[in-house]
Order: structure tokens, then sequence, then C-alpha cells
């Protein structure tokens, strides 16, 4: 079954879609490895893994793409991926559902912020008109319809912080109306403004949970009980490592020994079971010639780490 049919099939479904974020093929690995269905690829993370950069738009469509696929190549599980604006007016938002789909994706979400656009959870954003916004979907599920009907198009307001929560729900209803299959409102200031849009807003709902960010962190089952289809937590794998890089690098350089955080990291064979080198080492012994490995690894049981 294509990921774009799991994942669609995931919310037609009863109860809320956990997806966690990835800004790497690593860390997409990691996430699938805990146990969780689904994965949304970060923006947010792929600037800041990629360049070292701020998400204010630096990223560029190619760079984007390349790193979805390098995400949905090295797991099992659908991967919904941060398309920013779409890249441009409705006919690049055409192209990049295309992009994303042959990447292999199970969905997307765009948003209608003014490009370059900033992280939802910062200040000083802009948003485009709404019928321009509403252009860019249905331009969006007529690219998927073409090459996967299956896939999964979402629609992103940031309206919260430029006008208001009704604005918000008024545009995430248009959005629905022009094709949308769920609505992600960005940034919530308050649990009574997720009341209202779920009250009022007639799709399925994404919810955005950043630590430190603007919006509540509300469990995942508060958030279901609210009435969330689907809770993203896009920044956790991201900021836990480097929270661990940083304090273990501080020691290795205030110490000068790699004694003192040990207890810190991941062991050699632990790690290269995330990375799956069992199943390499097995296709060696079936495709390479028996000469050549006992050259490789001497005679006898071969060690795999």
């Amino acid at each position: 079954m294509k990921k774009s049919t799991v994942f669609r099939k995931m919310l037609s479904e009863s109860g809320v879609i956990v997806m966690p974020g990835a800004y790497d093929a690593l860390s997409a690995k990691i996430i699938e490895l805990v146990g969780f269905k689904a994965i949304q690829h970060t923006g947010y993370g792929t600037a800041a893994s990629l360049l070292g950069m701020p998400d204010i738009g630096l990223v560029s469509f190619k760079e984007m793409v390349d790193r979805v696929a390098s995400i949905a190549r090295a797991v099992n599980i659908p991967v919904i991926g941060d398309a920013d604006t779409g890249y441009g007016n409705p006919i690049n938002a055409y192209r990049t559902v295309k992009e994303y789909i042959w990447a292999g994706a199970a969905g997307l979400f765009i948003e209608d912020q003014v490009w370059p656009k900033r992280c939802g959870h910062m200040f000083g954003k802009m948003i485009i008109d709404k019928e321009e916004m509403m252009g860019k979907i249905m331009a969006a599920v007529d690219a998927k319809k073409e090459e996967d009907p299956d896939f999964v198009i979402g629609a992103r307001t940031d309206a919260i912080a430029v006008a208001g929560i009704d604005e918000a729900i008024e545009r995430a209803n248009a959005y629905h109306k022009a094709g949308a299959d769920f609505i992600f409102i960005e940034a919530f200031e308050n649990v009574e403004q997720m009341e209202k849009a779920v009250k009022e807003v007639k799709a399925p709902l994404m919810l955005n949970l950043i630590e430190g960010g603007r919006t509540p962190l509300v469990s995942v089952q508060e958030a279901e009980k609210l009435g969330f289809k689907m809770v993203i937590f896009p920044l956790t794998a991201l900021y836990s490592a480097a929270k661990a890089m940083f304090e273990t690098l501080t020691l290795l350089k205030q110490k000068g020994t790699a004694q003192v955080y040990l207890d810190m990291l991941m062991t050699f064979p632990e790690f290269a079971k995330i990375v799956e080198i069992q199943k390499f080492r097995e296709m060696e012994d079936k495709y390479i010639p028996e000469k050549i490995l006992e050259k490789m690894y001497g005679k006898g049981p071969r060690k795999i780490v």
C-alpha cells in the first residue's frame, strides 16, 4: 500500500495521529524505531541542520525537496512534508506538490505567509490574501490528482498572529472548501482559541506543539479530547539532539576525555542497529564471493561491528 494511502486511511480512522518532526534521515529512522506511525518533516529543522540558520525562508525549494526525499526513503511510514508557502504563486505550488510526491512524501502542507516566510512562532509574520491562498490550494489539489489522488494536502494559516483567531477560522474553512484535506492553524495562543477552532472549523485539524513556543503544551490526550486529529512535535528531536551535543562536547572541551560522558552516549553496537548494519552484512553474504569475504573478515565467524 502506498504511504499516501496509508496516511489517508489513518485520517479516516478514529484516534489522534501523533507525528514527531524529523530533520534528517537519522532522526526519521529513530522516530520510526521508537514506534510512531507517521512523521512530520520539519522545515525549521531543515534550516538548522542543513544551513545552521533560522527558519526565515533561507532554504531553497530544491534543498527542501532533497531533504524530504532523504527522510522518506529512510523509513517505511508516511512522511508529511513542510512545503513552506509552496515556493511562489499557484503555479509554483502545483510543481511543489508533484516534486514532493516524486520525493516520496505521503502529503504536505503549504502556508499563507508572504515569502520569505518565517517560523510560525516568530514575530514579524505577514499573510497573503485569502483568495490567493485558495488558488494555491486548488492548484495543489489538481497536481496531486494527476500524480497520486491519495496524496494529502494540508493548508496552514498564520492569521492568528496577524489578524486574530476569527480571521484564522474564516481562512481555515475557505481553504478546506478549496480542497485542503486538513487544516493547520499555526500558533494558538491559549486553549480557548483551540476550543473555538475545533468547534468552528469543518475539517480535520492539526495542532503544532513547540517546546518554548507560543502555544500551550497540552498533552496528546488533552489534544485528542479537544478534537484535534493530528498533533505534531516538530522540534523535539532537534532540540534534544542539540542539547545533548552541546552538553557532551562541553564536557569533552573541559575534561579532555571521553570517560566522563560515556553514559550519555549510545554505544557503537546500539547505533549500528539503528542504521541497520545487519541488513547490509547479510547483503554482503548474498552478493560478494566467499573468497573476497574471507579477505575482508578472515575465516570463521564474522563480526558485524
